[in-house]
């Protein structure tokens, strides 16, 4: 990252730190002790404020504080989990205390949607993630930060740079987008990429219809509420956070590859295994190969090694450069080594709170830059937030929340039309897979400093992926959004509360992308071209609430509301490319410089509305029993006239045990609830804007035709371009959840644990084409249900083991089976997907779960003629060396029918455990991740073990490949001949993906507070972390932590997935 970003943010805080207020004034010196109501230890870490001023101290490990104040001040005491205590000062300067722990935490107000709700009385099903642990452990995005943090949260990462994770609340609704609804500060989005992770206050996960069904049409994949950090009453606090540090791919991640004389004898091996003379222009045709000092292209044709003759500009002439390429042969190039980097990774946050009991503000700036551990992949991200609330009456309030965020990503185009080039991060066109894509004896550079390549023949079709790193350099990706709202809250009188907001969620960007001329390629690309988009789109939501809440007597508690709201969501673009540039220098880039035609070019543009109705019934008895009633109508643009509208309904109960006479008298129950709830939620993120219309189209060459048959000029006319179905209904899931939570010794331990069932109805895919549609686009239909049960929870528990060590343990877990249950009105039908390469590798049909792994069983390896003979048939496949295949239905032929269920790509359960120490100044935290029981298809293998085409082999082909002198092998034999073993799905692929991960672990120490005070500050903290730095697994490939959560119908598939780095970082948290 540059380095004046952190240079200027180091003046601002020397700049803020300056102009911090003076220390109040101290006329008196007042000292303690703090101890521990239940354990008479005394208590480190505990705050001292003087009430209404930035003035504090912290007890140090024995305790004991030190503070000045006037007489007539009032002290504050707070540590986390125990009861705040405000005590005058008076004409003493000793003041010793005893907090007690807080047994009212379950009195935490949690923001449960439109509303908000004391812990102990939700019904709902409500994951109340850790935020203060969350955020104390720095991440990119919120995203990443939720795995294993939220029970029933599954979380799966990409590895590209800034990019956000995926994530899924119990299992899968929908045969398209499962992605959760997230709702900012009271804004609807779908991605929270965005979101400065320093900036979040709370969040919560509602995964049930009690608590998620409030939010209808948009809830059925879960809901995320997230509550931004707001400003309180008190003089202005001004706070720096912090870190730098360094990322890279872990050495295990690195596949072990053949280097040049491994690779030469393997392909001496093959000659041996298809019985024929070897014979290689590279390495001769003598009985052992011979590595030669030099390649240049065209080896083939005679042509001599001539450095003199290279061309100065290939771009303009790339035909003749070819001829006169030569390099050194490379004894072994490292690819995957060089496309990647040691990389700095560091955010900065300033952040500044305060106002009076009229008004609160809450501001903050950050820059986030990460320069990816792949070459010329930078990342920027700036981010301004404002929060802000003022109270001119004792019935108002008004206020906003308002992020403005800009991204600037370097090496991509971010382009979703393809105009142009950029790099992928995953697929075959990533920078780390086209390293397995390139033979070991092609260097970086050839002897001029121009690219190597396989222009020398023998050396497959790959991409240097160093060239195409460099070249790509100046690509570039800008976004800019603006997230946020204006709301107002009137009381219009004590039990009636009316409020309405207003909030958008916009978002601009532009891209541009170069292709070179790839001259050192055998399938050279000869012309370059040049592409540039831009779009806007988003949301904007109108929402209005009217509450009431009543107490009746002191055993009745009603709390009612009712609301309506509409949103807009509106995506336009404009894009175009060229071609034949005849120069490629950045400056001389756009679409005026290049040639006319062929060109292209497209401003595709989409809207949709939705508006809505709800409300929401609850009513408490006694603080005993409970009970909620939820009703929501969406209607949406998205469907036809007769299924616009849908009604979502739900129900909850709940029964707080511990308040019966015969729980109440055990001590150590503080609180015991069992709930339950059942409601229908509707789906329509998969449904375009146009799926309920036809449309047409007209050009000379696809809609002409000539009229009077006289090869006249043709009459243009209209043909259909799209097939629209205004009879697609809403996708429906039926949900129930049962569970119960508890919380003994006073909150020192708390859990909770719950089961659920959900049904997805009226499962929306794409309609098949067939051979009468004519290339027309097909529309949605409804054809299947779909079941996920399982269960989560959570555990934590808090106390001390001595005066000085104190410990905070929180574990969730996660568990549940995903099944298909029809999908279509006889239940035959099942949907494929895999590589093109190998075929179906992944099936979906009835009684089986999504993407579930599908191929051939393999039965060990043909060792002797006379068990080939044996064997059942195989058209021409079966002979000694190569795999050996299990007839499954026993017919005495091996065919397709023979291909069965090979595992599942969905995880058994995932398991996250926080584990905090503190002891005096120092703290420590880990956080572990165990994910286990699902399957990975390792689609790397195809390239790597069985040779498909001529590339990188990795190192298990010599030690593991059947031979006469190596029975014991498990690859087929090497044979020049023969790749067929290579081109079936076969159990080869699967690989047991359990992985237990240190994802993060901190080391900490804070600043006395005596010490802080005299440099000026309020607080100082400094840490060291790291993230990822221990993985334990069975899974050969680079990561286990693959993305599952891709499409949901070809789930688990490790196609060249991008590693996930190792970071060391650095940090400080400061406040003035």
């Amino acid at each position: 990252m540059k380095k004046h970003y952190f240079f200027a943010l180091s003046a601002w805080i020397l700049v803020l730190g300056l102009l911090a207020p003076p220390v109040f004034s101290q006329d008196r010196k007042v000292t303690g002790k703090i101890t521990d109501s239940e354990t008479g230890a005394t208590m480190p870490g505990v705050t001292v404020l003087v009430k209404g001023t930035n003035v504090g101290a912290t007890t140090d490990a024995d305790g004991k504080y030190s503070i000045g104040a006037p007489a007539n001040a009032n002290l504050v005491f707070s540590f986390v989990g125990y009861l705040a205590q405000t005590v005058a000062i008076g004409n003493r300067t000793t003041i010793d205390l005893i907090l007690s722990p807080d047994a009212s935490v379950l009195d935490e107000v949690i923001v449960t949607g439109y509303t908000s709700e004391k812990k102990r009385d939700i019904i709902g099903s409500v994951s109340v993630v850790n935020t203060k642990t969350m955020v104390a452990q720095p991440n990119a995005n919120l995203s990443s930060m939720l795995q294993g943090r939220a029970a029933g949260v599954v979380v799966s990462g990409t590895g590209a740079p800034g990019s956000a994770s995926k994530v899924r609340i119990r299992g899968f609704v929908s045969f398209g987008n499962n992605d959760p609804l997230y709702v900012i500060d009271g804004v609807p989005t779908d991605n929270a990429n965005s979101l400065n992770p320093q900036d979040v206050e709370s969040v919560q996960v509602l995964k049930d219809p009690a608590s998620a069904s409030i939010y209808g049409s948009r809830a059925a994949n879960g809901v995320i509420v997230v509550t931004t950090k707001q400003g309180t009453a008190g003089k202005t606090e001004i706070s720096y956070d912090g870190y730098y540090g360094s990322q890279k791919i872990p050495d295990r991640a690195f596949p072990s590859m053949l280097n040049t004389q491994q690779y030469a004898d393997m392909l001496w091996r093959g000659f041996a295994g298809a019985q024929i003379k070897p014979n290689s222009n590279i390495f001769g045709t003598g009985a052992a190969p011979v590595i030669p000092g030099q390649l240049f292209t065209a080896m083939t044709s005679g042509v001599a090694a001539d450095p003199t003759r290279y061309k100065v500009f290939p771009d303009a002439n790339p035909d003749s450069y070819g001829p006169y390429q030569v390099y050194n042969t490379s004894p072994g190039t490292n690819w995957h080594r060089e496309v990647t980097q040691a990389a700095p990774v560091q955010s900065h946050q300033i952040s500044a709170t305060g106002g009076t009991d009229k008004g609160t503000y809450s501001l903050g700036l950050n820059y986030f830059g990460q320069s990816g551990v792949f070459k010329f992949t930078d990342l920027a991200r700036y981010t301004i937030r404002a929060n802000t609330s003022f109270k001119p009456t004792k019935w108002l309030k008004v206020g906003q929340n308002l992020q403005v965020s800009y991204v600037n990503q370097q090496g991509s185009n971010g382009n979703p039309f393809d105009l142009g080039g950029g790099l992928d991060f995953g697929g075959e066109g990533s920078p780390w897979a086209q390293s397995y894509r390139m033979v070991p004896y092609i260097p970086v550079y050839d002897i001029n400093g121009g690219f190597g390549g396989n222009g020398v023949g023998e050396s497959g079709n790959g991409t240097n992926p160093v060239a195409n790193q460099i070249r790509n350099k100046d690509n570039r990706y800008n976004g800019f959004g603006i997230l946020g709202n204006i709301y107002a809250q009137v009381n219009l009188y004590k039990e009636l509360t009316f409020s309405t907001a207003f909030g958008v969620d916009q978002r601009f960007g532009n891209g541009w992308g170069f292709t070179y001329i790839t001259y050192e390629r055998a399938e050279n690309q000869k012309n370059n071209s040049f592409g540039e988009y831009l779009f806007r789109g988003g949301s904007w939501t109108w929402t209005n609430t009217l509450q009431y809440n009543k107490q009746i007597g002191e055993k009745h508690n009603i709390k009612t509301f009712a609301g309506m709201e509409s949103i807009f969501e509106q995506f336009r673009s404009v894009g175009g490319s060229r071609i034949d540039y005849d120069f490629s220098a950045p400056d001389f880039r756009s679409l005026d410089t290049g040639k006319n035609l062929p060109q292209a070019n497209g401003s595709p543009s989409t809207a949709r509305t939705l508006y809505s109705v709800f409300g929401k019934a609850e009513y408490q008895y006694n603080d005993r029993y409970m009970m909620s009633f939820t009703l929501r109508q969406d209607a949406s643009s998205a469907f036809g006239s007769d299924s616009r509208k849908a009604l979502f309904p739900a129900v909850g109960l709940a029964w707080r045990m511990s308040e019966e006479p015969f729980i109440k008298s055990v001590s150590a129950i503080s609180d015991l609830k069992l709930r339950g709830s059942w409601g229908q939620m509707g789906s329509q993120r998969n449904v375009s804007s146009a799926n309920a219309y036809s449309f047409f189209f007209a050009n000379i060459n696809g809609s002409a035709y000539d009229i009077g048959g006289q090869n006249g000029a043709p009459s243009i006319g209209y043909r259909p371009s799209f097939v629209g179905n205004p009879g697609t209904r809403w996708e429906t899931a039926e949900m129930f959840n049962v569970g119960i939570d508890g919380s003994l010794w006073n909150g020192r331990l708390n859990f909770n644990f719950e089961y659920f069932s959900n049904t997805t109805k009226d499962l929306l895919v794409g309609r098949q084409a067939n051979g009468l549609s004519m290339n027309v686009g097909q529309p949605l239909i409804n054809i299947g249900d779909m079941s996920n049960r399982g269960f989560d929870g959570s555990v934590s528990t808090k106390g001390r083991i001595s005066k000085d060590l104190e410990y905070d343990v929180a574990l969730t877990f996660t568990s549940f089976k995903n099944k298909a249950t029809r999908l279509d009105a006889d239940g035959s039908a099942f949907f494929e997907r895999g590589g093109g390469r190998l075929g179906g590798i992944q099936r979906t049909e009835a009684g089986q779960a999504l993407s579930t792994f599908f191929g051939y069983k393999i039965d060990g390896i043909f060792q002797t003629q006379a068990e080939v003979n044996d064997a059942p048939k195989f058209g021409t496949y079966n002979r000694v060396g190569v795999w050996k295949l299990t007839d499954v239905n026993k017919d005495g032929v091996i065919n397709s029918s023979d291909r069965t269920f090979l595992g599942s790509p969905i995880p058994k359960f995932q398991i996250g455990s926080d584990v905090i120490l503190k002891y005096k100044a120092f703290d420590f935290n880990a956080f572990l991740f165990w994910n286990y029981g699902n399957k990975i298809f390792n689609y790397t293998k195809w390239f790597t073990d069985l040779r498909g085409f001529v590339g990188g082999v990795s190192s298990r082909v010599l030690t593991d490949s059947w031979s006469p002198q190596n029975t014991g092998g498990t690859l087929p034999i090497i044979n020049t001949n023969d790749a067929v073993s290579g081109d079936l799905s076969t159990d080869y692929y699967i690989e047991p993906g359990s992985y237990l991960r240190l994802r993060q672990v901190q080391l900490g120490y804070t600043l006395p507070s005596g010490i802080a005070q005299k440099i000026g500050m309020r607080r100082a903290r400094i840490y060291v972390q790291g993230q990822n730095l221990l993985t334990i697994t069975k899974y050969s490939g680079p990561d286990p932590d693959i993305n599952v959560l891709g499409d949901e119908l070809s789930m688990g598939v490790d196609q060249f997935r991008t590693p996930a780095p190792s970071v060391i970082l650095m940090g400080i948290n400061v406040g003035f």
